[in-house]
């Protein structure tokens, strides 16, 4: 099941992933910014966390969505929309 939810004016999805012949799952997640209100901009930042691994993807990807949000905040604080 793939996870995307709406916070602060922008989209999160995790999409954490495996690396070939492993077990463990490494987060990522992909950000959307809401361009005007109802329109998003299409263009995706990804970020990968390869210093974390979990061993289920929903593990990876709620850890990956902890990390959109307070990445989203720290830009929030410093004024970048």
């Amino acid at each position: 099941m793939e996870s995307i939810i709406s916070y602060k004016n922008r989209l999160i999805r995790g999409e954490s992933f495996q690396l070939p012949q492993s077990t463990s799952w490494i987060p990522r997640y992909a950000l959307v910014r809401e361009a005007k209100e109802n329109e998003w901009n299409t263009s995706l930042t990804h970020h990968d966390r390869l210093d974390k691994v979990f061993w289920s993807k929903s593990e990876a990807d709620e850890f990956a969505l902890s990390e959109a949000k307070r990445r989203i905040d720290q830009l929030s604080g410093i004024g970048i929309r």
